[in-house]
């Protein structure tokens, strides 16, 4: 007889807290440490730049190893739910270390670097499992929806925490310790937090995640790599992902330059920030009951859509203060109804490989989820770039030319509109439904049983 599973009230109350402490993590880390290596430890360029580059490389590279490590470690008892508990702490050890200076520039340019990758390895391991268990806590499709959508809620709230409560604390303790000893201190902070909201996912899922038979083979990495290469939804949700979170991080990196050179005003970048970010939250609330309605794959393509048109409208109307904001607003409010459904398409994708494999490797399926927004930031990095440098923008001028501002409000809305349509184009090779992913959930269990 086959289990029916549905959550309880603890995890549809909290559930998605775990995102929040995260994004603090990271946020700090993303917004501020090549601040801390270039001003702060005053570490020579070329060791700040190895550093970002080396360790870019090799966390796109611990994502997927990551997701390995998942599927082939096991527990006495469940899967996942350990890793939520086990992670974080090791997680603190290694990042703390992100900001610290240690003895000279090279000894000190390592051990950051070593906590760097060490960090991110174990942190992506906690975050591909913290997803993994969405498909292990309900059988119903619409809780599905519902799980993936306070994921992304969780994110966007930890990134409007962060963009507010990281400056705040530097500010004050900046008053009472040296500059590398504050930034320390605030990633204690940032990190216990992190373990308090992983903590949390841990003690409300108590109960779930308890299948002792489902651990006892590891899949192998052939089974592994049969997963991936039979799976064409899996790549098309990836190219996907990739490509509108490239658009996403995107704008969120550009708008201080939009703010400066296009607005003439530094101080709203900040507004534009919390509105591009309160937008994806409420966004993503809305995802899981117009999925209800239209399902995955049909709520994240119009979205995606919706995104990309409020943007191509923002592009063509006057620069103001408010209309930007409100149409930035509204352009990720559809883009948060798509995102909030992230958690969920992955997963569905897990379902179809051990579906038409036999073999369990979500945890590689998921991993996948991480490695897009490693793509998506990398690229964004390389495009912002490149793209100032074709407009000839200098930072130095003391008047911007038309020519600047022109180019500036390209990069900003125009770049990403167009990027954010063209991923469209593989969530079209995406052919799954939800309810055919129930059934072939049901068959699996089915063949479980039976074995």
């Amino acid at each position: 007889m086959l289990t029916i599973n549905r959550i309880n009230k603890k995890i549809k109350t909290v559930w998605g807290i775990s995102e929040i402490g995260f994004s603090v993590m990271s946020t700090m880390e993303t917004s501020f440490l090549v601040f801390f290596l270039t001003d702060v430890a005053q570490l020579p360029l070329a060791i700040t730049a190895f550093i970002t580059g080396f360790t870019a490389l090799a966390d796109a590279i611990s994502a997927v190893i990551a997701g390995i490590v998942i599927d082939k470690v096991h527990f006495k008892v469940g899967k996942y739910r350990k890793w939520l508990l086990y992670c974080p702490p090791v997680v603190t050890v290694f990042f703390i270390f992100c900001f610290t200076k240690i003895g000279g520039d090279t000894m000190a340019g390592l051990i950051i670097g070593i906590g760097y990758v060490l960090s991110h390895f174990i942190w992506n391991i906690a975050w591909t499992a913290n997803r993994n268990l969405i498909p292990v806590l309900t059988d119903d499709a619409d809780e599905r929806s519902f799980l993936s959508a306070r994921i992304a809620m969780g994110s966007s709230l930890g990134k409007i925490v962060a963009s507010v409560l990281v400056p705040y604390l530097g500010t004050a303790f900046l008053a009472i310790f040296s500059g590398v000893t504050a930034y320390t201190v605030i990633a204690l902070i940032a990190c216990v937090l992190y373990m308090i909201c992983y903590f949390i996912h841990y003690a409300v899922t108590s109960g779930y995640d308890t299948d002792v038979s489902a651990g006892q083979k590891a899949v192998s990495f052939k089974d592994m790599g049969k997963c991936i290469a039979t799976n064409p939804h899996l790549i098309a949700i990836l190219a996907h992902d990739a490509i509108r979170l490239i658009a996403y991080y995107g704008i969120a990196a550009t708008a201080t330059y939009y703010a400066k050179v296009v607005l003439e005003d530094s101080s709203v970048m900040s507004w534009l920030l919390v509105m591009f970010y309160a937008g994806s939250v409420i966004g993503s609330f809305f995802s899981t009951y117009i999925a209800k309605k239209l399902g995955s794959k049909m709520t994240s393509l119009l979205g995606c859509a919706g995104c990309a048109v409020f943007l191509g409208i923002c592009y063509f109307l006057p620069a103001k203060v408010m209309l930007v904001v409100v149409f930035l607003f509204l352009a990720q409010l559809s883009f948060g109804i798509a995102y909030g459904l992230t958690s969920n398409l992955y997963s569905m994708c897990g379902t179809y490989s051990e579906w038409k494999t036999g073999g369990n490797a979500r945890g590689v399926v998921m991993s996948f989820c991480s490695l897009a927004i490693k793509i998506g930031v990398a690229v964004r990095g390389v495009l912002i770039t490149a793209v100032l440098g074709m407009i000839s923008y200098d930072p130095n001028a003391t008047v911007m030319t038309a020519e600047a501002k022109s180019g500036v409000k390209f990069l900003f809305i125009g770049v990403f509109t167009i990027i954010m349509l063209v991923s469209l184009i593989p969530l079209l090779f995406f052919r799954l439904n939800d309810k055919k992913v129930i059934e072939m959930e049901k068959e699996i269990a089915r063949k479980k049983a039976s074995a």
